[in-house]
């Protein structure tokens, strides 16, 4: 039966949930959401998937990101994967051209006279998606890796560090917060600066929020110094059994770096996850990051999983 492609709307939440299942169970992905997060996911404005179909049966999925336009251009991030059973069948190389030409066309009414960036990752020594990439016009840029703590012992949480304390996420805060964490990723390679109704989305309302669990370091005038966030995915992050926290962002404002702040945080973050009865926690790291965060989770107790390669496709503004 000949393929068929469409837009991907939250009725189709079950039918991506079980096909990223049957992916993830093939090769880590890094992105792999229960029924529940997938219909939040594509619920929100900014993203847009899209399903290749065999009669019914859904066999490969892309997910397109925009990020909000910037001075120094538009960033878009692309996921994408095929199923297991379905690969060498040319599937990806289609899937990747309409998600392409889905974000050019985002690009084309939204940020014409900017440049666009492409962004996506393959799994390391998967040849199969480098080469997919990189047939596409992509170049590799980075990598990034996934790292995972066993939380079965004690979590030792350092002292303060002077003039700071430190609270949960506030969701009355939450723009504060996306300002700071802004702030506090402005000099990472690639980023994009959150815009407010992604991160109402994805930050705030989403389900998979656990802030509870979170810590947020304000000084002495009240200002945030430093962060870590938690959620909590139906489908563990690091691919094991769960429960598992994943801490998506931690950062540090650039004038309280260096202070232990990022390890006093993470640690009181892990803690609580252990006395909430997780049996794991995850997260994944940009191994460019300039801040060291790599060793500061490794001290933290946290071990390397697998490793993903960043890929960028650069185009300028169209004339």
């Amino acid at each position: 039966m000949a393929l068929t492609a469409r837009d991907l709307a939250p009725a189709d939440a079950a039918a991506l949930a079980g096909l990223m299942r049957r992916i993830d169970a093939d090769h880590p992905t890094g992105f792999c959401l229960g029924e529940p997060e997938a219909r939040e996911l594509m619920s929100g404005a900014e993203s847009r998937f899209e399903g290749a179909f065999d009669g019914e049966h859904l066999v490969a999925f892309t997910a397109v990101m925009p990020g909000s336009p910037q001075s120094t251009g538009q960033r878009f991030i692309l996921f994408g994967d095929v199923d297991p059973a379905r690969l060498r069948e040319g599937i990806g190389t289609l899937m990747l051209s309409r998600a392409l030409e889905a974000a050019r066309a985002v690009h084309r009414q939204v940020a014409p006279d900017l440049s666009a960036t492409y962004a996506a990752t393959a799994l390391a020594g998967r040849a199969d998606q480098a080469g997919l990439l990189t047939s596409a016009g992509f170049v590799p840029t980075g990598h990034s890796v996934m790292m995972v703590a066993d939380l079965a012992r004690p979590v030792a949480v350092p002292e303060a560090p002077r003039g700071l304390v430190a609270s949960s996420f506030d969701p009355a805060a939450a723009d504060e917060l996306r300002l700071a964490h802004n702030t506090a990723f402005g000099d990472h390679p690639g980023r994009t600066p959150m815009g407010p109704d992604f991160w109402e989305l994805f930050m705030v309302r989403a389900a998979h929020n656990r802030h509870h669990l979170a810590a947020v370091a304000r000084d002495e005038a009240g200002r945030v110094a430093g962060y870590v966030f938690a959620h909590e995915y139906t489908v563990p992050q690091s691919g094991g059994p769960g429960p598992e926290l994943h801490v998506p962002y931690v950062g540090t404002l650039p004038h309280h770096r260096r202070r232990g702040v990022a390890t006093w945080l993470l640690t009181r973050v892990l803690g609580l996850a252990r006395e909430a009865g997780y049996a794991t926690a995850s997260l994944s790291v940009d191994t460019a990051n300039p801040t060291g965060a790599l060793g500061v989770y490794e001290r933290a107790g946290f071990r390397q999983l697998y490793q993903q390669d960043s890929y960028e496709l650069v185009e300028p503004p169209l004339p």
